[in-house]
């Protein structure tokens, strides 16, 4: 079923009942709020958890369409061959939706997981089977989007995320999370980019809402680089693949620790001087560079400082306006320098890049390989260099350094 405010198929139970939403699933007291309503006479409770999606209540009756299901003559084309590690994860993702069963993908950043899922896809829309391409990120959703578009050129796919208006015909759907609360039991292929980032792994609902869009015989597939035992268990143990390579064969870039309390400096509104020996050695080297920071007023801080020094920077976090003009800037050329939260850890790919992270040891070890995960991804560009500054070290900086000597190595953690 499809949940609708302008539908008139089907008029299903009140939004909010026995103190649980028909739509979300949400049961915790906390994000209901009730009121007395004149009009109605009563007492009416609604859902806060997915207001943004239209009010879900206590009077009124939810609105939605029957599930269809309609084939498509589907094909993709791709710029490069599968290797045959690639292959054979290919082979077990289409099994997996053959026979209707969850699949954990765990690879390393880099590996080509979109391209692994192509002939799943395929096979699935060709026997009318719907499919949605999920992440909990926007910036994601949208880069998964250019590249299924630019593979399956003749296919219409939709793109959902909170403000876009739009026509969708359900069958081949990329969005956020948050937008399968209106679907139930229909989804057959739901595949889940980045099952790791936020906010999925502190709000175990957005799971259940996933479980919940999955049609009863579907397949969920889950791909990311740092799995958590949640996501090996709703695989099961015989259903995980492991990739240690990136698709194009080169190791992965092991991050130096500089030794450097950044933060003194940039508190004192100068830039920290192992800081500043880097940008100029990236931008002479006529490379881009991401600066991560852990808060964003940090971040502020330094880059009114920085941008009296270069010309060609800006900073970019999650509440950002001008966010992904500054993200297109950034992969156009047109700025050489880009200051960012971990709002860019994951989801974007830049040709000729490097990292440097201030105050590392503010970061956990999965966001640590995530953003050591942007440096060299492309064929062109296949090796970079990440810098972590830290004035001490951690487990996290340690745990790092070392999955990542192991990814190298071909060696993982399950």
């Amino acid at each position: 079923m499809i949940l609708n405010h302008h539908a008139n198929d089907i008029m299903f139970e009140t939004g909010v009942k026995d103190s649980c939403c028909r739509r979300c699933g949400n049961t915790h007291k906390q994000l209901f709020y009730t009121y007395y309503s004149k009009y109605d006479a009563l007492n009416v409770t609604y859902c806060l958890h997915c207001i943004a999606l239209g009010r879900s209540d206590s009077v009124n009756p939810l609105y939605g369409y029957q599930t269809r299901r309609q084939k498509d003559n589907i094909s993709y084309q791709l710029d490069f061959e599968l290797n045959d590690v690639q292959k054979q994860a290919s082979d077990r993702l289409l099994q997996a939706v053959k026979n209707h069963h969850n699949l954990l993908l765990y690879a390393v950043t880099g590996a080509g997981k979109t391209e692994i899922t192509f002939e799943g896809i395929k096979y699935a829309r060709e026997n009318g089977l719907n499919v949605a391409f999920v992440s909990p990120r926007i910036d994601v959703v949208k880069e998964v989007y250019l590249r299924l578009s630019d593979a399956f050129k003749n296919t219409r796919i939709d793109l959902m995320y909170s403000g876009v208006k739009s026509v969708f015909s359900y069958t081949f759907t990329v969005c956020t999370v948050h937008q399968l609360f209106n679907f139930i039991n229909h989804y057959d292929l739901i595949i889940i980019d980045e099952v790791d980032a936020f906010p999925l792994p502190e709000e175990p609902l957005l799971m259940e809402t996933i479980k919940r869009a999955a049609a009863h015989n579907g397949s969920i597939i889950l791909m990311t680089a740092t799995p958590t035992a949640d996501m090996k268990a709703l695989a099961g143990k015989n259903n995980i693949v492991t990739i240690a390579r990136r698709y194009h064969g080169h190791d992965l870039a092991i991050p130096s620790v500089i030794w450097h309390n950044a933060e003194k400096y940039i508190k004192k509104d100068k830039i920290p001087p192992k800081l500043n020996v880097l940008l100029d050695q990236i931008v002479a080297a006529d490379r881009k560079v991401l600066v991560f920071f852990p808060d964003i007023q940090l971040m502020e801080q330094l880059a009114a400082v920085l941008k009296k020094q270069y010309k060609r920077i800006d900073s970019v976090y999650s509440k950002d306006p001008a966010r992904y003009e500054k993200v297109q800037q950034m992969r156009d050329g047109e700025l050489d320098i880009l200051l960012t939260t971990t709002i860019l850890e994951r989801g974007v790919t830049f040709l000729y890049l490097d990292v440097i992270v201030v105050n590392a040891h503010d970061f956990d070890s999965a966001s640590l390989i995530q953003i050591c995960g942007r440096v060299g991804r492309k064929p062109k560009d296949p090796t970079g260099s990440i810098w972590l500054m830290t004035d001490f070290n951690t487990g996290s900086i340690r745990q790092t350094i070392k999955t990542i000597k192991q990814f190298n190595k071909g060696i993982t953690a399950i």
